[in-house]
Parts: structure tokens; sequence; C-alpha cells
């Protein structure tokens, strides 16, 4: 089940490290908070607490939020209320300049929501949210991350790889899936786009000389990222280049 509001997504699940080992992959999401949500009631949040902080050590602090603002006891009050309850019934030591656990409850008005930790996400933006790019996909390090770069910063991407058998071997193209594969787990939405090349690459090795071949092949590529970007309108060629790169 989810259900949002102008600042948060809520997600009930029955299996919540799942949920999270996928909410960790996309972009946008700034904190995950494996929460309870619990009925408003004095005694089931204390219950719920010390379940929470049984494993727990050092120091702690309470944050109440009390964005339901019929519930008859203030944040500060509640506050007291809680920070006493677990003195009393833990080890643990208050400390509210620099907790090693912070409790936070939130009361509103659908239900309470308790929880200790918040899982850092991982930020940017929305993936599509930045329009559609074309990644110029090799077998390296660089473009890969070219690509979850972009990804982060709301760019959708499709990838386009050039393949020139048997100048290029069959195992470069699987990896190039694979890569393909692991930079889609952070988008969903990646086709990967085989551009054959071989004929064009011994042309290229008949006609110029070998200083300039790199250089004419990388043209060439260059020329056909264009046609694809502007057939299926993308708005942007990426890839793993940085200025001043010595490339092979």
């Amino acid at each position: 089940i989810i259900d949002r509001n102008r600042v948060r997504m809520y997600i009930e699940c029955d299996d919540a490290d799942k949920a999270i080992k996928k909410l960790q992959k996309v972009f946008g999401i700034h904190g995950i908070v494996p929460a309870y949500k619990i009925e408003p009631d004095e005694k089931i949040i204390k219950e719920k607490s010390l379940e929470l902080l049984k494993d727990k050590e050092g120091t702690f602090k309470v944050e109440t939020n009390r964005a339901d603002k019929s519930y008859p006891i203030t944040s500060m009050e509640f506050n007291n209320i809680m920070g006493g309850y677990i003195l009393k019934n833990t080890n643990l030591k208050v400390d509210v300049h620099n907790p090693d656990t912070v409790l936070h409850i939130e009361i509103r008005v659908e239900g309470t929501y308790i929880y200790t930790d918040v899982i850092k996400g991982m930020g940017g933006y929305p993936v599509g949210t930045q329009g559609k790019g074309l990644l110029m996909l090799s077998g390296g390090i660089d473009s890969p991350v070219a690509g979850y770069l972009a990804l982060k910063r709301g760019i959708d991407i499709d990838c386009l790889y050039f393949e020139a058998p048997p100048h290029t071997s069959p195992e470069a193209k699987e990896k190039v899936i694979k890569l393909a594969s692991i930079v889609n787990e952070y988008s969903g939405n990646i086709r990967l786009l085989v551009v054959p090349f071989t004929k064009l690459q011994e042309e290229i090795y008949k006609n110029h000389a070998d200083t300039y071949m790199i250089t004419i092949m990388r043209r060439m590529m260059y020329r056909i990222a264009s046609k694809v970007c502007h057939k299926n309108h993308y708005k942007a060629i990426i890839n793993g280049e940085s200025i001043g790169q010595v490339a092979s």
C-alpha cells in the first residue's frame, strides 16, 4: 500500500528489508525511515519504544512531533514523559546534544509513527524529470559511471554500443550488456541499442593514416549517435570522456 502527501511517501509492506534495498537505488529519495504505525495511545507508544530500544546502548534522546494538534499532550511534555519512562526501564542515559540513538515519535491524524533509524537515500532528482539522453556505453568503467551520474541528475537514458566483430569480441558485447543491466537497476527503463560498426571501421582502416584512425572512428561514432538522438528525440549525448583525456 502506497500513500503520500506533499513531503513524504508512505509504503506499507510485509518485507521491509527487501523494500529498503529497492528504495536505496531510487534517485530523488533523500531518506528512508523504517517506522511502525501504531495507535496514538500512550501505553502502546511506551511498549513499542521499549521494543525498539531493547538492543540499543549508550545514550538516547526523544523527539516528538505532534502534528495532530488535537492530541492532548504537547510535544515537550511527551518528550519528558517518554524520557522518564525509558530511563526507568532501560540502561540508557539521556544526552540531548549528541545521543547515540534518537527515538522519533510523530503523532499525526492518520496514526502515530515511531522509529529510531533514518537510512540515507540516493538523493538527486527522480529519473526522467530532466528529459532523456543517449549514453555511449563501452566496456570500461567511465561510461557506466557517466550514466549513473546522469540518472542522478534526473536524466533518463538509453545506451548505444558500437559492435565491430571480429575486431570486437562476443565477450565485449556481453560485458556491455551486463553493465547496461547494472546501470538499469537505477532506472528500470533503459534500452541497449547496438550499432554494427565493422564495415565502417574497415573503410577507415583502408582510407586513413594510422595516426588519425581512432579520431576518425570516434567522429563517426558521434555522427551516428547524433542521428540516433534526432530520430528518437534524445536531448543529450552522454559519455565518460574527460577534457584533456588521452583515450585508447
